[in-house]
C-alpha cells in the first residue's frame, strides 16, 4: 500500500499533483504539485513527481487534512493530534513498516483509538504489494473473507499479503505507542481498501 496510484500526492509536501502529465528522458509520466487550501504556493518546491512509497511526515500530514475536510469540517485539534502521532509513526517507521501506507493504517488505528471516525482513511490509501509495491489480485474467499495476492505473485507463494500488511502496521503501531491500547482495524478494511478497477 503506498500513496501512489489514485492517492498520489507530492511526497515533500503533500500537495496535489497537476492534472498535466510531463514526461521525461525514460517516458515516466510526471505532475507538478499544485497549491490548494492545505498547501500554499510558496510552500511548492516545483518538482515533478509521480508520488512515492515513502513521503515526508509534512506530506502524510497535509493528505490526512485534505482527506479528513473531503468527509468532514476542519478539525484544527485533531489535526495538532495527528502531527504528534505522525512524528511517532514516522521515527518508528523503518524497513518493510516505513511505506506511506503501513503509517497510513498505523493512523488510522491511532486515530480510532482516540474516538475519532477513521473508516474513511481508508478510502485514502491504495492497496499495494509489501514486498515488491505491486497492485494486489482480489478473490473472495467465502462470505465476506478477502483474499489478496501479489498480482505478478513476487515471492511465488500467492500469500495473502492483507495479513502481511495489517500485521506491519500493528507492529508500528506497537513500537510507536507502546503505552496505548493495541490497535483495531474495522471488520471491512480490505473490502474498504480495495482498489476499485
Amino acid at each position: 500500500m503506498q500513496m501512489i496510484g489514485a492517492t498520489t500526492f507530492c511526497p515533500k509536501t503533500g500537495a496535489q499533483l497537476s492534472e498535466r502529465r510531463h514526461y521525461d528522458e525514460h517516458g515516466r509520466a510526471l505532475r507538478a504539485p499544485v497549491a490548494d487550501g492545505i498547501v500554499a504556493e510558496t510552500e511548492l518546491d516545483g518538482e515533478l513527481t509521480a508520488g512515492s512509497i515513502r513521503s515526508s511526515r509534512r506530506a502524510l500530514l497535509a493528505h490526512f487534512r485534505r482527506s479528513h475536510q473531503y468527509h468532514e469540517a476542519e478539525n484544527a485539534a485533531l489535526y495538532r493530534k495527528v502531527a504528534l502521532w505522525l512524528r511517532r509513526l514516522k521515527q518508528s517507521a523503518s524497513g518493510p513498516r516505513a511505506p506511506d501506507a503501513i503509517v497510513w493504517l498505523a493512523l488510522s488505528a491511532r486515530v480510532r483509538h482516540a474516538d475519532h471516525d477513521a473508516d474513511w482513511m481508508l478510502a485514502h490509501v491504495d492497496v499495494r504489494c509489501p514486498r515488491c509495491h505491486g497492485r494486489l489480485s482480489y478473490e473472495q474467499i467465502g462470505a465476506g473473507t478477502i483474499y489478496a495476492a501479489c498480482g505478478t505473485d513476487c515471492t511465488d507463494d500467492s500469500a495473502d499479503r492483507l495479513t502481511e500488511i495489517e500485521t506491519l502496521a500493528c507492529d508500528l503501531y506497537a513500537r510507536s505507542f507502546p503505552s496505548v491500547g493495541g490497535p483495531t482495524f474495522p471488520q471491512s478494511w480490505p473490502q474498504t481498501a480495495a482498489p476499485r478497477d
